[in-house]
């Protein structure tokens, strides 16, 4: 992980998470993210016909599986209301017709990054629930880099096509990442500026309010009611 990462991350536990509210929003992000990686791996062992390919793909899945249970915990033992997980709308990454070996080069970029991440986070946190499920988590998610590359070698991928297909996967993850940013950025303008409205025809509102409840009567005209008898 470069080392802007690595401050973004400390500023990240040092600042925004002295909000316990904004931490656990946060970790279950992350619960739903190991969610959805469970979702595409069933999706590979779907797609493959070698057993031991898709033994091994279960096992990874079922790992995975207990990473989201992990931080579910984490929010259900930190947070004084019912965890609600978050869900991702999913979709296949690849046409159907893709070999299934992409799709774990997929993964496999998704296992570094992750690996990365949370290795930082782990460092960067206090003692406490979610640096105790970090520990376990970043050591699985080491193994699965290995795994994972391994099974695109078992599965006939070259090197150079592992290495190609990484660098693809590399920019469609950096563009979804510009995408999810944007949006929030947009999102984050649109309240700004309906706040400011709110605040700025607030005080209209509230004379006009004022002076309909001073005339101590209200006019209300009947004759549609009248009309349709």
């Amino acid at each position: 992980m470069s080392v802007i990462e690595r401050i973004k991350v400390h500023a990240l536990v040092s600042i925004f998470w002295r909000s316990k509210a904004r931490m656990l929003s946060a970790v279950n992000g992350f619960q739903a993210t190991e969610a959805d990686g469970v979702w595409h791996l069933l999706r590979g062992i779907e797609g493959a016909d070698d057993p031991k390919v898709r033994a091994t793909l279960f096992e990874h899945m079922i790992e995975e599986e207990s990473h989201a249970e992990a931080f579910g915990q984490v929010c259900r033992a930190e947070s004084v209301q019912a965890f609600a997980p978050t869900f991702y709308e999913r979709e296949d990454i690849f046409p159907p017709d893709t070999p299934v070996w992409k799709l774990i080069a997929y993964v496999h970029v998704g296992e570094v990054d992750a690996t990365a991440r949370f290795g930082v986070l782990r460092d960067a946190l206090p003692p406490g629930r979610l640096k105790e499920a970090l520990k376990t988590i970043v050591a699985d998610e080491e193994g699965h880099i290995d795994l994972t590359h391994s099974l695109l070698l078992e599965l006939g991928a070259t090197e150079s096509e592992i290495r190609k297909t990484y660098r693809q996967v590399r920019l469609r993850r950096g563009w979804e990442g510009w995408l999810r940013s944007g949006k929030r950025v947009v999102n984050w303008v649109a309240v700004t500026l309906l706040s400011a409205v709110y605040f700025a025809m607030a005080p209209f509102f509230y004379r006009t309010a004022r002076a309909k409840l001073r005339q101590h009567k209200v006019v209300y005209d009947n004759n549609r009611i009248k009309g349709a008898r």
